[in-house]
């Protein structure tokens, strides 16, 4: 069978392990799920029901860390190193995962805005969409899974901050995390933080650029500070984002 990546449009850590498949130029058949609706495609196959998933003959791999490590040498030229493992694995839960908490926190009170994100197509900006099916459950789900509560917030927005400020230290001195090449650090950084850069050649692009986000949303964004970052991953994009389906 040909190896099936199921994911979300607009997840970002189904973009890095998705962007690491098509730079290793490994063929698969990509397949997008509607949240929510996933859980009858996945339960058959796994036991923790999120995205990425990546289906093979030989079996199934889940999480983007665990998918970039079936192609990293052709994707990268290289295995990463024990720094920037460590490195990648502070991201995805410094960058990754409070950039979850908070898109949630700032769209769960504009079902519309929901409603055109998790759609399998793009919509455009002037079109109408109503909330998903059973929006009322599908965003206690999200704020139990994501802990949006004003604790956890103040948890996240710290970790946030933490990372943001010892990645501009890294990136402000150097193009690459390791100094020589784009490496899974780099592609890490660029899939997880892009949908606040919201580089063009991003595959989520058209769904983030359909929606009219909060005000909230854009305060926040600004407020980080992180320029620098968005700067580098729009070059990463540019670059070496050339080659999505």
């Amino acid at each position: 069978m040909t190896p099936i990546l199921y994911t979300f449009p607009i997840s970002h850590f189904s973009e890095k392990a998705r962007w690491g498949l098509e730079l290793a130029n490994y063929s698969f058949e990509l397949k997008a799920l509607v949240p929510g609706e996933h859980i009858k495609t996945l339960k058959p196959i796994v036991t923790d029901l999120y995205v990425p998933v990546l289906e093979t003959d030989s079996g199934v791999i889940q999480g983007s860390g665990n998918i970039l490590d079936v192609i990293e040498e052709k994707a990268f030229g290289h295995k990463a190193n024990p720094e920037e493992k460590q490195m990648e694995e502070k991201i995805d839960i410094q960058i990754g995962k409070s950039l979850q908490t908070m898109l949630y926190f700032h769209i769960l009170d504009y079902p519309e805005i929901v409603g055109k994100l998790f759609l399998l197509e793009p919509a455009s900006l002037s079109d109408t969409v109503a909330a998903p099916e059973h929006f009322d459950l599908i965003a206690l789900s999200l704020k139990r899974r994501y802990k949006i509560t004003p604790k956890n917030l103040e948890v996240v927005k710290q970790a946030l901050d933490e990372g943001s400020k010892e990645l501009i230290s890294i990136y402000k001195d150097r193009k690459f995390f390791n100094g020589n090449s784009f490496g899974r650090v780099d592609l890490t950084l660029a899939s997880l933080m892009g949908m606040l850069a919201e580089p063009k050649e991003s595959p989520a692009y058209p769904w983030f650029r359909s929606v009219q986000m909060p005000e909230s949303f854009f305060t926040w964004r600004k407020e980080l500070g992180v320029e620098l970052l968005f700067d580098r991953i729009k070059e990463f994009y540019k670059e070496f984002r050339n080659q999505s389906k």
